[in-house]
């Protein structure tokens, strides 16, 4: 379905955001209570109280796998160093990471050698 909207005025286009708004609100308050459905028709099955399957207090498997407590921070990275430097346009560099840049490729394609470009 498409709608032209080049041919709407701005309070029309508006009015349109508004219905498409509230039709979306419509739906998904309608498969909220599709997926309400589905979970308490699951937890008759299990013989539990709906609120269980959601809060995970179920019966749960000892799990048999050591815990570790050591955990990494999460953070940024510090960028890497640049390995590699085009002597005919210092602004391109390679890290040596991931796959490698096209005037590099090209370079090489050409005769160059990659300890040419070491920084």
């Amino acid at each position: 379905m498409t709608i032209n909207l080049d041919a709407l005025s701005i309070d029309e286009l508006e009015k349109l955001i508004k219905q498409a708004e509230a039709a979306l609100d419509k739906k998904r308050k309608a498969e909220l209570k599709n997926a309400q459905a589905v979970l308490e028709k699951m937890a008759k099955e299990l013989g539990v109280d709906p609120q269980d399957l959601l809060k995970g207090t179920g019966e749960k498997k000892k799990s048999t796998r050591k815990k570790t407590t050591t955990k990494k921070k999460a953070g940024a990275r510090k960028p890497a160093a640049v390995k590699f430097r085009d002597p005919k346009n210092s602004s391109n560099t390679w890290t040596g990471r991931g796959k490698r840049p096209l005037w590099l490729q090209d370079a090489l394609s050409k005769g160059a050698k990659l300890e040419d470009f070491a920084v």
